[in-house]
């Protein structure tokens, strides 16, 4: 496949996969700003709606495991320190559910909402293994809700307002958004009567934004039912990304409470959720689906300068000053080859637009945006405006 992202990732020297470590990534520096321009996105927004960041550790005793119920039901996809009694985390549930435990006491404090880039190992069998989309060491921009059951249905109303808000920035449209419910299985716990009213929640709140969906007879988890959302992308595949999970049963589990109106103990529902899931699986989406060109504020070599001469350096410097301190990559291209050449060079790089200067843009401050085969001419003034607000071009 022509944008398979491992590919592109070699061709652009964003990253490759170890060879000392199977199944893990080596971050050359140009993927990690990648890398680290979505975290830094994800914990904006997450400011935004309310969450508290975390971190806990990666690994933990056996103990917790147990507690949790991935040693009996997971512990094959598990890496474990058996001398020392330890295993590496695949996920974070139990270590939010002991913050929770120390943090919050009082029904005024819920819902309380918890957020973690989780980094987290599986031990993937070799052949599973797929670059980017399935790794043995991955970050999850991991969240647990703690809420009433009454707080459900607004909890996933404010969540799924966040996910398709992220999702639009990625380029991805509410339109081309797929959801579906999965429903009771027969191994479920807790009484039909539970499961009516919780499931009623999550349809509920689905239907009061407008939004359609699809029943999943079966396919929930024993300990609740769960909304997923799949994007599509431009090679019209369909990515699960989005999760939105019930629990009614961990917090039982852990001893996980608060105190109600009358000062009494009362469970928690735990909601599991993520809006990408894996960082990394998500930029090989990314990867694919823009065939290696990244939207401007993602991509390490938005804008890329071709100065005609060393006369003109410096003012490609201040206009590269200018980008980057809103947060627009730019790299400058003063070699000695020829400016053809270097156009072509950049669009090698899948910049969004190079930018050749000489005496007239010095001069006038008009900048001619090269784009493929089409070219704009954007005043110094309305650049910014112009790479982070674009219009139909």
């Amino acid at each position: 496949m022509i944008n398979e992202h491992r590919k592109i990732g070699k061709q652009l020297q964003l990253f490759d996969m170890s060879n000392s470590a199977s199944g893990m990534v080596d971050w050359y520096p140009q993927g990690y700003k990648l890398y680290r321009r979505i975290q830094s996105y994800i914990r904006t927004m997450q400011l935004k709606y309310g969450y508290h960041e975390v971190n806990s550790p990666v690994l933990a005793n056996h103990d917790i495991w147990h507690t949790s119920g991935h040693s009996d039901k997971y512990q094959q996809n598990m890496f474990h320190l058996q001398e020392h009694n330890l295993a590496v985390r695949p996920m974070s549930c139990p270590f939010h559910i002991n913050i929770f435990n120390n943090l919050v006491q009082s029904y005024k404090q819920l819902p309380y909402r918890i957020a973690e880039f989780g980094l987290c190992h599986r031990n993937e069998t070799s052949g599973s293994l797929n670059g980017l989309f399935r790794l043995r060491a991955f970050n999850q921009d991991d969240g647990h809700i703690f809420c009433r059951k009454s707080q459900i249905k607004s909890e996933l109303k404010l969540f799924c307002n966040m996910l398709f808000e992220m999702y639009a920035h990625f380029g991805f449209q509410k339109e081309k958004i797929k959801i579906k419910i999965s429903l009771r299985p027969d191994n479920k716990i807790g009484s039909d009567i539970l499961w009516d009213k919780l499931e009623e929640y999550l349809k509920t709140g689905l239907d009061e934004l407008g939004l359609h969906y699809q029943l999943i007879n079966g396919d929930g988890a024993f300990y609740g039912a769960k909304v997923e959302f799949a994007l599509e992308d431009s090679l019209k595949r369909e990515w699960q990304c989005g999760t939105f999970q019930l629990d009614f049963f961990l917090a039982e589990k852990f001893g996980c409470t608060y105190q109600n109106e009358s000062a009494s103990p009362e469970y928690p529902v735990i909601l599991h959720r993520a809006v990408l899931g894996s960082i990394e699986r998500f930029i090989a989406i990314l990867l694919e689906h823009y065939s290696g060109r990244l939207p401007v504020q993602f991509n390490p070599n938005a804008i890329i300068f071709l100065p005609i001469s060393k006369d003109h350096l410096n003012y490609c410097y201040s206009v590269h000053d200018k980008l980057r301190s809103i947060g627009i990559a730019c790299n400058i291209d003063n070699s000695d080859n020829s400016i053809s050449y270097r156009v072509k060079a950049s669009y090698k790089q899948k910049c969004n637009y190079c930018i050749v200067i000489g005496d007239e843009e010095q001069n006038t401050n008009i900048l001619k945006l090269k784009h493929k085969k089409s070219c704009y001419s954007v005043h110094l003034d309305e650049l910014a405006q112009f790479l982070l607000f674009p219009k139909t071009h």
